[in-house]
């Protein structure tokens, strides 16, 4: 069976691998004022990702909690 735990690791890899080119390219194209705008950029993004990935989660959970009590007061 394919373990999926080398694919996610390979990932993360390649993010590590591109991320000095790109900053490089960045500065030399744009100077260091863009790199520092870019860098807010992609924190509020991963702030917004985060919460509605949060969010999501909740829901779920929340969607679940209530349909397994549903579940046990029909059991009972």
């Amino acid at each position: 069976m394919f373990n999926f735990y080398f694919v996610i690791i390979g990932v993360g890899s390649i993010g590590t691998f591109l991320e000095g080119p790109v900053i490089g390219w960045i500065v030399v194209q744009y100077g260091w004022s863009a790199m520092f705008a870019c860098m807010i950029l992609l924190s509020v993004f991963g702030a917004i990702t985060s919460i509605r990935a949060a969010r999501y989660q909740r829901k779920i959970k929340l969607s679940s909690a209530s349909s397994s009590s549903s579940l046990s007061q029909i059991i009972s």
